[in-house]
């Protein structure tokens, strides 16, 4: 029977009487998943003035999905509005998605948003019980992108002097992510959570080599930074010259969030650069967001050639992660691993690399046979 008052409106299908008329055909604890997944999905789009089936487009599925990327992002906490993993994050895409492929064989919709390849663009890398399977920079990405960006800040200081600021940052960012085993939301900022406002100067010891970052666990953590980070910091300082301890180690140069935090100081917009603006009159910049990162790895892949990348693919910010949790489990071992990536639980890193252990037990007990 088909739920009343559930047509189309002159201005289309609601979202709320599709869902519905969907869970109609569902039952069990997957209609309750359902209509929990959609039922929140449907307030997401409503607080984009998205109300119709009709009104879903691939930008908006687009938005959903690094939506989905920012909550995997924050990880699991009390101040995050549900910080989730990546497989949860699928969970829910393709719930979604599964509920617009409903609407397009019930012809309320054309085709499925969902499913375009540029709506996906944005999620996470898709989970895998593999471990080896999960994206990590190798040694030679590594070398790769690091080499491209520090090429990249060098030819920009021969031409601009103290103006190459971007190039700069991008490449203290980038050595940060390649050698230290942060967590992107730790050193960027986070539109879900207020606190995981960016890395802060005042949070950096250049001398000591460290640097306090707010950990997954909500607690202030501080972790070593390798050498071949210090000195990309150190050129950044030197060119920034922020006016406060307080500024963003990696601020955002994007003229729009300037003009913002311009306005959010009480000060008129300037007529020039939004960026001489703030460093005249002391304003706090906004630092480089999770999202806005993931833009500049994908152009970087991209401009750097790296190697082992199929078409499409880019490298990740979590994938800078495991890659240096993957070196440092080869060449130094479980717990070198687990300190660096500060995991509370050894059966954290033991799990992410069980690929490692598997092929070195391989290689270990293949001698004890070789007589045969």
């Amino acid at each position: 029977m088909e739920t009343s008052n559930s047509g189309p409106t002159p201005q289309g299908k609601r979202l709320e009487d599709a869902k519905a008329e969907f869970l109609e055909r569902q039952s069990g604890n997957y209609a309750k998943n359902l209509d929990r997944v959609l039922e929140k999905w449907i307030d997401w789009c409503d607080d984009r003035g998205v109300t119709t089936l009709e009104g879903v487009s691939k930008r908006t599925m687009g938005n959903y999905a690094a939506h989905l990327d920012r909550r995997v992002e924050a990880g699991q906490s009390d101040h995050v509005d549900g910080g989730i993993a990546a497989s949860t994050a699928w969970t829910y895409y393709n719930q979604v998605s599964a509920f617009l492929s409903w609407a397009v064989k019930y012809d309320y919709l054309a085709e499925n948003p969902a499913e375009k390849q540029v709506a996906k663009d944005d999620m996470p890398p898709r989970p895998s019980s593999n471990s080896g399977d999960q994206q990590f920079w190798s040694v030679e990405q590594r070398r790769a992108i690091v080499d491209y960006v520090d090429e990249r800040a060098r030819d920009a200081i021969d031409e601009k002097g103290s103006d190459a600021i971007e190039e700069v940052r991008d490449r203290a960012l980038i050595t940060v992510l390649a050698y230290s085993g942060v967590r992107g939301a730790e050193v960027l900022a986070d539109s879900n959570d207020a606190r995981r406002n960016g890395l802060r100067w005042q949070s950096v010891d250049l001398e000591a080599g460290t640097i306090t970052v707010l950990g997954k666990n909500q607690q202030r953590e501080e972790t070593p930074l390798t050498s071949k980070a210090v000195a990309p910091l150190e050129r950044l300082y030197q060119i920034v010259d922020p006016p406060a301890d307080g500024w963003p180690v990696f601020p955002s140069r994007h003229p729009p969030s300037l003009y913002g935090a311009i306005e959010d100081a009480d000060h008129d917009r300037p007529d020039g650069n939004p960026w001489a603006y703030v460093l005249e009159h002391g304003i706090e910049p906004p630092s480089l967001s999770t999202s806005g990162v993931r833009t500049l790895l994908k152009r970087f892949s991209e401009e750097a050639n790296i190697p082992d990348l199929e078409d499409g693919e880019y490298l990740t910010l979590h994938g800078a992660r495991r890659g240096v949790g993957e070196t440092l489990f080869r060449e130094r071992g479980a717990a070198t691993a687990q300190r660096m990536l500060r995991h509370a639980d050894p059966k954290t890193t033991s799990q992410m690399y069980s690929h490692i252990e598997a092929s070195e037990l391989g290689e270990d007990v293949s001698e004890v046979f070789n007589g045969e």
